[in-house]
């Protein structure tokens, strides 16, 4: 008897191994949702289930709105925006930073993208159950509010040579977010998640011990036109199907150019950009989508780390050097 108790205990313990064992290898993802940033946030763990990880990502979320948005008027964009931009104003240094970043992306397309668009973005409602163009004195008198080189930025002092400026964070600031959420992520010992703000990818290590499979959108339709693996990397677009409206039979979409106060017209419906650090994704794709086919990729091919994938009004596709190297066949 004694000899089966010891069988039975021995067979229990292993028993009780094994099954720990498979819960460790099997675990089931924990996901959440929120509606932040003025999108649908969701961010997944693939190796922690820790609902208090995830609750710390939505706070880092509405921390930073209440930084970079232009329109809460709690957020400190607001506020500058908002001033008396007529005299040096201080600013906090994580502002700054990334006003620093919108800058340098707007210089490095010598102004077809320009973050001192704010006046102009307000005139457009691409929101509204019935939208309408806006005023063409209107759109007049915001142009004259443009202009990147008329913001002067030393350490967390900035100021205007134009005081009707506004600034306009949104080509950058969630790709800013989605690196501090993986900082933390990282920090808390995660090494598979993702993290979505909107359409702005961003992976955290492999998924389990396979690539993430990241789709692109086809313009003309719901599915995905291509899939992409990728491991640890940022995957964000901006295309013409996002945000958008057609008044007589003309497409309005929200890639505005600032020399024009009109949507961007140049054959192209989208703009992928893969790269390691999300701001980075964030700005250039629409820095390439402002500057065209050509001059984009051209600008891409110069960038150490960054691929792109374009695709134009006919659901063409182009790629950067070594784009292709993503796909998934």
């Amino acid at each position: 008897m004694k000899g089966n108790d010891m069988k039975k205990r021995w067979f229990i313990k292993i028993l009780i191994i094994l099954i720990i064992f498979c819960g460790c290898t099997n675990k089931q993802p924990l996901s959440q949702t929120q509606l932040l940033l003025d999108t649908q946030v969701t961010i997944t763990l693939y190796d922690r289930a820790s609902s208090n990880i995830l609750d710390e990502c939505f706070a880092i979320c509405k921390d930073y709105e209440l930084l970079f948005s232009r329109t809460n008027p709690k957020s400190e964009l607001y506020q500058l925006n908002h001033q008396d931009k007529t005299k040096l104003i201080k600013i906090s240094k994580e502002l700054a930073k990334v006003i620093n970043i919108g800058l340098e992306y707007s210089k490095l397309s010598n102004g077809t993208f320009d973050i001192t668009v704010g006046q102009l973005i307000d005139l457009w409602d691409f929101k509204a159950d019935t939208p309408k163009l806006p005023e063409t004195s209107a759109i007049a008198g915001a142009l004259t509010s443009i202009g990147y080189r008329g913001i002067t930025l030393n350490d967390s002092t900035i100021s205007f040579s134009n005081p009707n400026t506004i600034i306009d964070l949104g080509a950058v600031a969630k790709g800013y977010i989605a690196d501090k959420i993986k900082e933390y992520l990282i920090e808390q010992g995660v090494d598979s998640a993702i993290i979505n703000l909107g359409g702005n990818v961003l992976c955290v290590g492999k998924k389990n011990s396979d690539d993430f499979t990241i789709g692109i959108t086809d313009p003309k339709g719901s599915s995905d036109i291509l899939k992409l693996k990728i491991n640890d990397q940022s995957v964000v677009t901006s295309g013409i199907y996002q945000r958008y409206f057609e008044v007589e039979g003309k497409y309005y979409h929200h890639i505005l150019n600032p020399k024009t106060g009109y949507s961007y017209d140049n054959g192209l419906a989208s703009v992928t950009i893969i790269s390691n650090h999300s701001v980075d994704g964030d700005a250039l794709s629409t820095v390439c989508f402002t500057l065209g086919k050509e001059q984009g990729l051209a600008l891409v091919n110069q960038l150490a780390g960054i691929e792109a994938v374009f695709i134009d009004t006919n659901n063409a596709l182009y790629y950067s050097d070594h784009a292709k190297d993503y796909v998934i066949q």
